[in-house]
């Protein structure tokens, strides 16, 4: 599909991310997130326990955001790392007490956001909306692994 000017999906998509950056700052703040913060609780919420560099190339950021976003994360008490029992030189994030009290609240916060995107799309398309995107993903990993 040939898009004309500005009507790009990368710029659709950039915005997009900007807005949700908008959004999430202010629906976290009270909890003291930041919009760079939250995918790393997410993915830890998914899974806990997941290596410093597993995080980094799960969310496509470099190891540097990947410590800063953690040690965030760690002053506000909802994280904490320690060294892997079986490979020292690997750190592992993992989450505390009162990242769990928040996570109902989290996930409410996240998928209002996803009800906002999607109001007025009928599920059917949502749900091939959603394939759409992961192919979208797949095929972004997939060209940026090609170049590294």
């Amino acid at each position: 599909m040939k898009l004309q000017g500005a009507e790009t999906m990368g710029r659709f998509i950039a915005m997009l991310h900007r807005m949700a950056n908008l959004y999430l700052g202010q629906e976290l703040s009270h909890m003291n997130i930041g919009s760079g913060q939250y995918i790393y609780l997410a993915e830890l919420f998914t899974r806990n326990g997941q290596s410093q560099d597993e995080l980094t190339r799960k969310i496509y950021v470099d190891k540097a955001n990947t410590a800063r976003a953690l040690k965030r994360l760690e002053d506000t008490g909802y994280v904490r790392r320690a060294m892997d029992e079986n490979d020292k030189r690997v750190k592992r994030a993992y989450l505390n007490a009162p990242a769990l009290k928040i996570e109902d609240e989290f996930w409410a916060i996240l998928t209002k956001w996803s009800d906002v995107l999607t109001q007025g799309i009928p599920q059917a398309r949502q749900r091939q909306l959603m394939e759409d995107l992961k192919t979208m993903m797949g095929n972004a990993a997939k060209h940026l692994e090609s170049k590294t």
